[in-house]
């Protein structure tokens, strides 16, 4: 499915037109970015976590978000995980369990992180899905993809960020990370960004976001990315695109 994904993505980029224009500056209907505030982590299907109380041994175990974003633990049965910060599980948690025990004393582990994935897709060496296992930028995010083709515009990476149906639509210049020193531009990614490397040959850089949000929202819209990115209490599915 990744492979099939990926060689859409290719046709979509070898289609567009040939003459090269100067698009420095961001067209209408796009930004340019300033720095995000951090995103707090947010659990989804797949994610491993080690749940442990105090003095309750017997309540300790280590659980596997199931793919619709639930959990099972003893007494309080299911749990909506997915779509929940770390602080919100917590409450959750503690809530549940009071009805049983007089202030529970919970601590949550994360053992294994599955579905915080962004997508890197373009003129790099390597057109990947990667997984945030800590702050990710978008240099590292390039030279973990095996780095820019000399074909690609860098004045213009593209961004779809938010979820394929309503996104928000960026744009970066790496340019100015390395001829200017602008660290800003070096923005950390978040789960369920796209990230478009396009060619020089591209000629109307917005037409080109279009056109790619139609291509890929098909394969997108049933991701599990998706369908949790939206905030606490989404639920979904896990898809083909691991």
């Amino acid at each position: 499915m990744m492979r099939f994904f990926l060689l859409l993505m290719f046709s979509l980029l070898a289609c567009m037109p040939k003459q090269a224009v100067n698009v420095s500056k961001a067209p209408e209907g796009l930004v340019s970015l300033s720095p995000p505030q951090a995103e707090d982590f947010v659990f989804g299907p797949g994610d491993v976590i080690d749940i442990k109380m105090w003095r309750q041994e017997d309540m300790n175990m280590q659980v596997v978000i199931a793919p619709d974003g639930v959990i099972s633990y003893p007494l309080v049965g299911r749990i909506e995980v997915a779509g929940l910060t770390y602080p919100e599980l917590m409450r959750v948690m503690e809530k549940a369990l009071g009805k049983y025990y007089n202030d529970p004393s919970i601590a949550v582990n994360v053992v294994k992180v599955s579905n915080q994935k962004v997508f890197v897709l373009g003129e790099v060496a390597n057109p990947a899905v990667l997984q945030i296992e800590n702050d990710l930028s978008v240099l590292e995010a390039l030279t973990r993809t095996g780095g820019i083709d000399p074909n690609a515009r860098t004045n213009n990476l593209l961004l779809i960020r938010g979820g394929i149906d309503d996104p928000t639509l960026l744009t970066i210049d790496i340019d100015a990370v390395f001829s200017k020193g602008d660290l800003s531009q070096n923005i950390y990614l978040q789960r369920g960004d796209i990230l478009l490397v396009p060619s020089k040959t591209i000629v109307h850089v917005e037409r080109f976001f279009r056109r790619a949000q139609s291509v890929l929202a098909p394969f997108l819209a049933g991701s599990a990315i998706y369908r949790n990115v939206s905030g606490p209490g989404a639920q979904g599915t896990s898809s083909g695109l691991d």
